[in-house]
């Protein structure tokens, strides 16, 4: 969509004329949320709240009077807000807060589980946003759904582990003021809880519901209390807790996008020239394993062709706690003095079992050189020896991996020639040694290596290809099957406190003083556990149909047991730990000095400190695929799984397997102790230290700022505002490893330092035209600080050792002398307020965001990466002498980093109706309505491609990165949302829709260090290719309902529904020719619930 489709016009205005001078003027900033602070929402407004008729008259109170409250909030503010108060948040069928924040305008949320987690404001997601709670800072992370999904190390905030009845009011600030803490592009998010004095009296109030998931059939609890006492006139304690238990169950298709959709990509046939990518040859080539496809099918499968390498159905077991605890004290010594302390606790804890069958076959390349050309060495020989294990998975012991010999020592299994665990052969023996259990007789020691190809090896029966080079139709033969249980059991505890403070010194000057600390801490461990089914025939793929899901028929019964075993060297046990802690401090003083009845004179100062650090842990890759058989166990295949069902509220092709046997992690746990992470009788399920994740950053962020507040007359029209500028300096000590590897190499440890300042003019203008119309106006720069996980010096792949003559060495490498992505915001709006709760608005918004930055690539020599002292670190710890060598002597390497990039523009609209019935006659006029469109207009610049030389050398030729223009990530171009609410006597009721245009979801699909292609790579494959393509959320559109029936003043019940139209989570990837990446049914969600309050 052009960006001609809308222009601002307020460029040419008075407004855009005075705030140039004000951009233009030297001054120095810093501080808090600007304006007067939040006044807190009116408690009392809760489930016993009725609408009471006295002579006629209609009172308003329950959620119109919360409707209220914020469009008063919105109306007296001297910035662009909007917010939702307790009544709103308490009474919808909210999950967690996101869900809440959602009905706002220019508000979208991205769905995980079915369930809010991240929201977007204005075309911005969560990096680009400020989250205060109770006035400090916010950050926290939670985990993944697969074991070795990493947790949350974006600055962006998790809203699922917060319930939404922890809070009193939202408020979101669309346009900045000096005062406002800089860190936002998009908004301003602030969470309040409650305060005790809000209410007149003693309150307990008690909450118990009921949720019922239709898939899956579970009904979970939901408890909610509040206790809220004065102990004296201006004194006051309160707390409130909410817990939540919940179980699931989201079956799904899926098609991880990645590099492995290329046919070619790690599929060489080792050992063959001409060289030979993909799948196995047609027949009458040749003979062998790799020998056998229809030469018709197999001569439409180019070497860039798009396969669907691992689809997979499956069945995501989930099961969940929220627990949410607050405790306020109010203190107002006198009128002029307030006091308030704040504890925040939150514990999210979270079980995600993924179930479900796939083709691992295809993402497979056992071709081994020797093998294929028939030039094994003597098997007597040691060097025989060495030929026939490199054929397989193998332990070989170190400092960091046992094989055996802890335990069982040093002599070698009676007959074998590489096994010291003689419950658990090393591969070679057990298919080779006639004393073990699964021996074949071969006639040069090569058992079962045919077996264990992977696609080069799978034959081609019939295939099509589309017109955007996909293949979109194949039948296959000897096709490798994972069947698997993948898991991550992650918990985030949360804890903050914070005490704020304001004080009037005299009439016209006061004092406002936060000081905050919180910490967000997130601990998971990841488990999967897999049956393998080999070289099974008739899998059918068939997606030319269309629809969400393509014909998926493995060509055999999945869901019988016997199909399925444990295969040595293949079926893959994995164990990772993964920690994240974030910590945060602030300490803030903001002073308000009325000059006159018409201009007041703001300016204060904020020292924050953000403390970031990471750790993860994994099983030695090597081993992953080194573990018992049945047959070494004595056990039968159902002693270790289950059947699992499919399909529920999913469109299922017909042959699509509608259950599929699977791992029982349970039963896994109990027989071999996979996660103990020890070694014991059946292995080393030891979790090492993963080298290229050891990461901790500290940043440290000063600021000040003065502002101009203004309240005039401009042509007998009341004119007020605000006027001002911040100063914001950024000091960031990086931390990280260098050549740090996932088997327990910690590599070489290296810091860094970055510091830069920002001056940041802001200005917001609101003109009263009339009674009930204003004008509003803003400009600002604004500043977000790169994602703390990114500024980290460390690697996350570094090479062991360099081949002479080969492709130049590559890493990829953080960058903590990041800049900041800054940004020009331009903001006007019409506010239209009428009758007794109406209000029609329209707002234009425009963001030119300068600097944007993006992984791109480079060649540079190690000295151009690091400084020389850091270099010789990295020197000392190089084992290879020939990649010593090179680095001594300024050979460049292939670096992938973040670095500055083409930035880009969001326009936008947004349109906001809110209005009673009131002007109805008889019933109708009980009823009401909220509503808001949302269009946005964005254009980044992505990098599309990247071109590197990749030869060896002592200088490299400049890499070319291209990029292209398209919507920024997570911004839907048209959005809206209404609700509907019928309010009389005891009853109420809502009916809440929204609805989200397809938007990009994610680009790249994979990062890489070449181009695609089999001679890209110094004339060789690449096979890490940049996927530069995008992957989209098609459109979304969800429906939910609450009502609520007051049975006395004390005592009501309620009825929720969440997704009554049962709308799935649905993506896609690929923009030529879009094919879906997940399609997943979390079914509806019905609750039941009861509320006192005494």
């Amino acid at each position: 969509m052009s960006s001609g489709h809308f222009r601002f016009a307020c460029r040419s205005s008075a407004f855009a004329l005075a705030l140039g001078m004000a951009f233009a003027a030297p001054a120095w900033a810093s501080g808090q949320t600007g304006g007067e602070p939040q006044k807190p929402a009116a408690e009392d407004a809760t489930a016993q709240d009725e609408d009471k008729a006295d002579g006629g008259e209609l009172v308003v109170t329950g959620y119109r009077a919360s409707l209220a409250s914020a469009l008063s909030q919105k109306r007296r503010a001297d910035q662009i807000v909007d917010s939702i108060t307790a009544e709103d948040i308490a009474d919808f069928p909210d999950a967690n807060i996101a869900e809440s924040i959602q009905r706002l305008p220019g508000v979208s949320i991205d769905r995980d589980n079915g369930e809010g987690r991240t929201i977007t404001v204005r075309g911005l997601g969560g990096d680009f946003q400020s989250v205060l709670l109770n006035g400090a800072d916010a950050q926290n992370v939670s985990g993944g759904n697969q074991s070795d999904a990493g947790a949350n190390r974006s600055r962006g905030f998790d809203f699922n582990t917060f319930a939404s009845e922890l809070f009193s009011g939202v408020k979101i600030s669309k346009s900045v003021t000096a005062a406002n803490e800089e860190g936002s592009l998009g908004a301003i998010i602030d969470l309040t809880t409650g305060r005790p004095l809000a209410y007149k009296k003693d309150r307990l109030a008690l909450g118990v519901e009921a949720e019922y998931r239709e898939n899956g059939s579970t009904w979970n609890p939901r408890l909610t209390a509040l206790v809220s006492k004065r102990l004296a006139d201006n004194f006051g304690v309160m707390a409130t807790v909410a817990f939540q238990d919940q179980g699931q169950q989201i079956d799904s298709y899926r098609r991880n996008p990645g590099q492995f959709e290329y046919a070619y990509r790690n599929a060489q046939h080792a050992g063959k020239s001409p060289n030979v990518f993909g799948f196995a040859q047609p027949a009458g080539a040749g003979t062998g394993a790799t020998y056998g496809s229809n030469p018709a099918a197999y001569a439409l499968i180019a070497p860039d062709t798009i396969i669907p390498a691992l689809p997979s159905i499956g069945r995501q077991e989930l099961d969940y706690d929220r627990l949410g605890m607050t405790f306020t004290a109010q203190w107002q010594p006198s009128s002029r003095t307030e006091i308030v302390g704040d504890f925040v606790y939150s514990r999210y804890r979270q079980t995600s079992n993924s179930l479900g069958i796939t083709t691992i076959g295809l993402n497979r390349n056992g071709t081994n050189t020797r093998a294929q050309q028939n030039t094994l060495r003597a098997i007597n020989t040691a060097n025989g020896l060495a030929d026939r294990r490199a054929l397989y998975p193998r332990c070989d012991a170190s400092a960091a991996l046992d094989c055996g010999q802890q335990l069982y020592g040093n002599t070698l299994v009676a007959g074998t020639r590489a096994s010291y665990n003689p419950y658990n052969l090393d591969p070679f023996d057990y298919y080779n040694a006639t004393v073990s259990p699964g021996y074949i007789p071969s006639a040069n020691g090569t058992a079962y290596y045919d077996e264990l190809i992977g696609r080069p090896s799978t034959k081609i029966r019939e295939a099509h290809v589309n017109a955007a080079g996909q293949a979109d139709y194949l039948v296959l033969d000897d096709v490798d099957w994972r069947s698997f249980a993948d898991s991550q059991t992650g918990q985030t505890d949360f804890k903050q406190a914070t005490i704020n403070i304001s004080h009037e010194f005299s009439d016209r000057l006061r004092v406002e003083m936060t000081g905050g600390w919180s910490r967000s801490e997130f601990r998971g461990v990841g488990l999967l556990a897999e049956f393998n089914a080999i070289d099974r025939d008739g899998y059918v793929f068939d997606d030319r149909a269309g629809g969400k899901m393509p014909v998926f028929n493995p060509g055999f019964d999945v869901s019988d047991p016997n199909q399925w075993t444990l295969v040595k060297g293949l079926s893959t046990i994995r164990y990772f730990t993964n920690e994240v802690n974030n910590e945060f401090r602030v300490g803030r003083a903001n002073f308000a000095w009325e000059l006159n009845d018409q201009f007041k004179l703001r300016f204060g100062g904020t020292y924050k400190e953000f403390a970031f650090d990471s750790a993860q842990g994994r099983r030695n890759s090597g081993i992953e695929a080194i573990n018992p058989t049945l047959l070494e166990a004595g056990l039968k295949i159902t002693d270790l799984g289950k059947t699992v069902g499919f399909g529920q509220g999913l469109t299922v092709p017909a042959g699509t397997p509608t259950s599929f046997y699977a791992p029982d992690l349970d039963k896994f746990r109990s027989y071999f102790s996979i996660d103990c992470n020890c070694i014991n009788k059946w292995g080393d399920y030891r979790a090492q230290a993963d080298g290229r994740e050891r990461n901790a950053v500290t940043e440290r962020d000063m600021a000040g700022f003065v502002q101009m507040d203004f309240d005039i007359d401009l042509m007998g029209r009341r004119l007020r505002g605000n006027v001002g500028v911040r100063v914001a300096n950024t000091r960031v000590d990086g931390t990280g490893s260098v050549g740090g590897a996932a088997n327990g190499a910690l590599g070489t440890i290296v810091t860094a330092r970055n510091e830069y300042t920002d001056i940041l003019p802001a200005g917001n203008l609101t003109w009263e035209v009339a009674g009930n119309f204003l004008i509003r106006a803003a400009a600002a720069k604004t500043m977000s600080r790169p994602q703390l996980s990114a500024l980290t010096p460390g690697t996350t792949s570094f090479p062991s050792g360099l081949t002479v003559g080969g492709s130049a060495p590559s890493i990829t490498v953080g960058n903590p002398y990041l800049s900041p992505f800054r940004s020009t915001n331009l903001d006007l709006s019409f506010e239209h307020y009428f009758g007794s709760n109406g209000f029609l608005g329209l707002a234009l918004f425009q963001k030119k965001i300068d600097s944007f930055p993006q992984q791109v690539a480079g060649e540079f020599a190690l000295q151009d990466v690091y400084e020389q002292a850091i270099v010789d670190q990295i020197l000392a710890n190089v084992t290879s002498p020939t990649l010593a060598q090179y680095i001594t002597d300024g050979g460049v390497f292939a670096v992938r980093q973040f670095n500055d990039a083409p930035g880009g523009t969001i326009r936008g609209l947004e349109v906001n109706v809110q209005s009673n019935f009131f002007f109805l006659p008889g019933f109708l006029q009980r009823f009401g309505v909220t509503a808001n469109y949302t269009y946005i207009d964005s254009k980044l610049s992505y990098l599309t491609g990247t071109a590197l030389s990749t030869t060896q050398g002592q200088t490299g030729s400049t890499a070319v990165n291209s990029f292209a223009s398209a919507p920024f990530l997570n911004t839907s171009p048209h959005s809206f949302n209404a609700t509907v609410y019928y309010e009389y006597g005891p009853l109420k009721a809502r009916v809440s829709g929204a609805y989200r245009m397809r938007y990009v979801n994610r680009f790249p699909l994979s990062s890489g260090t070449c181009a695609v292609g089999t001679t890209t790579n110094a004339g060789g494959p690449c096979n890490s290719p940049v996927v530069a393509d995008f992957g989209y959320n098609e459109d979304t559109f969800n429906l939910d309902f609450s009502m609520s029936y007051a049975i006395t003043t004390a005592l009501s019940v309620s009825l929720e529904a969440r997704n009554l139209t049962n709308t799935p989570q649905y993506r896609t990837m690929y923009e030529a020719n879009p094919v879906t990446n997940s399609y997943a049914s979390t079914g509806r969600i019905v609750t039941i619930g009861a509320r006192a309050v005494f």
